[in-house]
């Protein structure tokens, strides 16, 4: 089973409705959810980690969780509020997040609330916020050190500068967590975020010395770049028709882990062992999902007969 670690909270999308007001559209979100979600539309079993509010909609997003068929087995409940997060898009469909999330039920998470696995999973991802702010942060490093060797370890930075503004302190965690991951996926504009002088090759070949398999960079409608060893592979973009990039990069995410396991990784060895065209043909899986992903609003995530043709392909 893949575990999911992270933040599930609410959306609203903010557009104005007069010079004095703004109407909001409610979505459920938060990136590690949504690549649980991600997942499970793509046939794999998924189960979430993190922690839901009791308040309304904690309750919707229980139920979203029942509805997407991901596993409810790790919720930890509670009576802290749910993270919201107001979302409002620039002229070009790029989202900007205003998060209002102090001492919420995802950010309340201590050691003492680990599960515990009868089997390891198969995939343990972690990524965004829940990554770095306490005291969620630190049970979640705990978790992973303590199955790391047991698991394929995946993490996506996912950078917000509206929870934490300090990029100093995302660049610490972000290298922070390396020798712990078999995996990372970063956006080129996170990137930017918090090694900004620095090419995408040279930050991805210098994060590969200090642990990771495979780094994995997404340039939006440009494609994504793959670093594995001493190999890099470039994959163009799909040319699609943006409604919002809402949910793009965690589609990505869930598409990329999704594949991997369907070409039989299960550790870095195996990591090592994935050739040029497999490498392509994951990526081109990946954007192609992605793709889907931006033409609908919101987090709207694609289902496996979307991807057939990729999907059969991966082998």
């Amino acid at each position: 089973m893949f575990v999911i670690c992270g933040e599930a909270l609410f959306d609203l999308f903010g557009e104005p409705s007069s010079p004095e007001s703004i109407s909001f559209d409610g979505r459920i979100g938060g990136s590690p959810l949504n690549v649980a979600m991600g997942l499970t539309r793509l046939g794999q079993e998924a189960g979430f980690f993190g922690g839901i509010s009791r308040d309304a909609f904690g309750e919707m997003l229980m139920q979203k969780l029942h509805r997407e068929g991901i596993s409810q087995d790790l919720i930890v409940r509670s009576d802290h509020l749910t993270t919201l997060s107001v979302v409002q898009k620039d002229d070009h469909g790029h989202p900007a997040y205003t998060f209002y999330g102090a001492n919420a039920a995802d950010r309340m998470i201590m050691p003492d609330d680990l599960p515990e696995f009868s089997e390891a999973p198969t995939v343990l991802h972690v990524g965004s916020y829940t990554a770095l702010v306490e005291p969620v942060a630190g049970a979640l490093k705990a978790l992973i050190e303590r199955e790391q060797n047991d698991t394929l370890v995946s993490f996506d930075p996912n950078i917000r500068p509206t929870v934490v503004p300090d990029m100093e302190l995302w660049r610490e965690n972000t290298e922070a967590l390396m020798p712990l991951t078999d995996v990372i996926k970063v956006s080129d504009e996170d990137l930017g975020l918090i090694l900004p002088d620095k090419s995408i090759d040279d930050i991805a070949q210098g994060w590969l010395g200090k642990g990771p398999g495979l780094i994995v960079v997404t340039r939006g409608a440009d494609g994504a770049n793959a670093y594995c060893g001493n190999r890099k592979i470039n994959c163009h973009g799909v040319k699609v028709k943006v409604e919002d990039t809402v949910g793009a990069g965690d589609t990505f995410q869930a598409a990329l882990l999704a594949g991997l396991v369907k070409l039989g990784v299960r550790n870095r060895t195996h990591l090592a062992e994935l050739d040029d065209d497999r490498l392509i043909r994951l990526v081109e899986f990946a954007i192609k999902a992605a793709a889907i992903t931006c033409s609908r609003r919101g987090a709207d995530l694609p289902r496996l007969p979307e991807l057939e043709k990729e999907w059969k392909a991966l082998k």
